[in-house]
């Protein structure tokens, strides 16, 4: 009997854990509970992992590298990886010191930190969650090791202006294959890297389906609208409030809860105070998951109006959306990049126009005064996504293509 060969896969991720990622842990736990081994290389310590129990579920051990103040560290690992590889290290070393980028000679220490504790334990393979830093890192560690590599692209790490196409281009060419997390994120790589097309796949971020689910709604309260996210430009908040201030000069009674953190947070809290909203908008600031999912429950409505920045920063695809989707929450945002594929304007949310706030006032508004059609996008909301985004499922894609390159 032919056993399927067990990969051992070696993440690497920038910040671990990190609260604006949870789909990374998410994703690794269950990975893990499909057997793959797993082994965790953070390029930087977490900030304040309080916010993830799930850590403590891992069977596979967290690597921090040796960051800036702890350069003895960083040497040692690199001496041992210049005798484990030899001539591979110093025809690397040699490459980035004739780039003169100080820091694509930090990224190489650090696949040499990665690429020496990968080896002596056995991992078969690398993979990095978005296309920047811990993708170089990943990809200078399989070339001094031998191991493959593969990353997950995201969003801003391949959409910004700043991105060099040229560079994203050889990491795709380069990679055993390409993750993206949206149909039109994998069509976009296929135009950087036209050789490496029928190696992009699209593998959603997937949710635990049973823990976001469907609850009765509390009594006696305003109309709930909900949104999670981090606090920058391209989540659109800003059009959020405008609105919200909208809908209180209509008239309407409701509430408006913002979790997250972010540079925004000042400029959010100022204008939510100049337009006399303080009563209707909350910036509740960081939750746990728990606090997270009990938020979905008292929300009629979930609003998430992205948009693309002015640098060309844009959403992938936020698995908020898919969270309130699932827990039965209808959904008011854009269309910007891969949200067509999760919200579908009249079945289970709404649609609007980006940078438009009195047109997501009319669609919230519109919903608020007519239950009978929020109860019917309520409806729809959870089995439109049942079966695109079950991390079950998710995991399984992924487990099969690092057990394909294992074999």
């Amino acid at each position: 009997m032919r056993h399927e060969t067990r990969p051992k896969v070696g993440y690497v991720v920038r910040r671990f854990p990190a609260l604006s990622e949870t789909f990374v842990l998410n994703e690794i736990l269950e990975v893990e509970a499909q057997g793959v081994k797993v082994e965790i290389f953070s390029l930087l310590q977490p900030r304040d992992p309080r916010y993830h129990v799930g850590v403590a579920r891992l069977a596979g051990p967290i690597r921090y590298l040796p960051g800036l103040d702890d350069l003895t560290s960083l040497f040692r690992y690199n001496r041992r990886a210049h005798q484990r590889f030899g001539r591979r290290y110093r025809r690397l070393l040699l490459y980035c010191l004739t780039r003169f980028r100080p820091a694509l000679l930090r990224r190489f220490l650090e696949a040499a930190y990665v690429a020496e504790r990968a080896a002596a334990s056995g991992v078969t393979h690398f993979h990095a969650h978005f296309a920047s830093r811990t993708a170089t890192v990943a990809r200078l560690a399989s070339q001094l090791s031998g191991i493959p590599y593969s990353f997950t692209a995201h969003a801003f790490d391949i959409y910004k202006k700043t991105i060099d196409r040229r560079v994203l281009a050889d990491k795709v060419s380069d990679a055993a294959f390409v993750v993206t997390v949206s149909d039109i994120a994998r069509g976009y790589l296929g135009g950087v890297a036209p050789d490496a097309a029928d190696r992009i796949e699209r593998v959603y971020n997937g949710i635990d389906v049973e823990r976001f689910a469907p609850a009765e709604k509390p009594a006696n309260r305003p109309f709930t609208i909900l949104s999670v996210a981090r606090l920058q430009e391209k989540k659109g908040l800003n059009d959020l409030v405008e609105a919200c201030a909208i809908l209180r000069d209509r008239g309407f009674d409701f509430r408006c809860s913002i979790v997250g953190q972010g540079r925004l947070r000042p400029a959010l809290k100022e204008r939510i105070a100049a337009l006399g909203l303080e009563r209707h908008v909350k910036l509740l600031g960081v939750l746990t998951q728990d606090r997270i999912i009990e938020q979905y429950s008292e929300a009629d409505l979930f609003a998430l109006p992205c948009i693309v920045g002015e640098d060309g920063n844009q959403d992938g695809l936020p698995v908020s959306i898919v969270e309130a989707l699932a827990s039965g929450v209808p959904v008011v945002t854009t269309a910007v990049a891969g949200i067509p594929e999760a919200v579908q304007d009249g079945v289970n949310g709404r649609i609007v126009p980006e940078r438009a706030p009195a047109a997501l006032a009319d669609a919230i508004g519109g919903l608020i005064a007519d239950p009978e059609t929020l109860a019917r996008l309520a409806a729809a909301a959870r089995e439109s996504v049942l079966a695109k985004f079950d991390k079950r499922q998710t995991a399984a894609r992924l487990r099969a293509l690092f057990t394909g390159v294992a074999a």
